[in-house]
């Protein structure tokens, strides 16, 4: 299977280390570059709103998608390819899950860890078998990965649960992964 699109999770804020958004725009544009559409949750601030826009601004395709409902900002359907409407949070992670080949995880609070655990658990479970990256932008990412690793060795996960994500510091080693599945 080619990776024709990737799902990426991210921060509707823009988080306090600038580099957060430096990385958010370097993936916008590494999106476009290689051809890959970028599937997110729709928002129009934060890494969302950036990265969105660094795909556009350099040719490439964006799909959001949002529910009618949320608290955050939907950027506005003129300025990227496609925005789908849904009724509910269940619906959004359901088709954000399902338009992506791939899954990639910038830095992002609560609603991102969300969708990092039902990526995980989902895979867990046989529903999907697509592979996920963290970025790990300036050690954002290291904790995490060390209670993964916790709960593999503490027998609450297998460490084929774990085969598909990878921890990467960079958008090119990131895409470079995802160009070999």
């Amino acid at each position: 299977m080619a990776v024709k699109s990737i799902t990426v999770f991210m921060g509707s804020q823009l988080g306090a280390d600038p580099e957060f958004t430096t990385i958010a725009t370097a993936l916008g544009e590494a999106l476009a570059q290689r051809q890959l559409t970028l599937v997110y949750g729709g928002g129009r601030d934060g890494l969302m709103g950036v990265t969105a826009r660094a795909v556009m601004a350099h040719g490439g395709q964006v799909i959001g998608v949002s529910p009618h409902n949320l608290a955050e900002e939907t950027i506005p359907a003129a300025d990227i390819t496609k925005l789908i409407t849904v009724e509910t949070m269940s619906e959004r992670k359901e088709l954000l899950m399902s338009l992506g080949d791939a899954f990639i995880v910038l830095p992002g609070g609560f609603g991102t860890l969300e969708e990092l655990a039902q990526v995980l658990s989902w895979a867990r479970i046989g529903l999907h078998h697509k592979p996920l990256v963290l970025l790990n932008v300036n050690g954002y990412y290291d904790h995490l990965w060390d209670w993964l690793a916790d709960s593999v060795t503490a027998d609450f996960a297998v460490p084929t649960d774990l085969a598909a994500v990878r921890l990467y510091q960079s958008v090119d080693d990131a895409l470079r992964y995802l160009a070999t599945i």
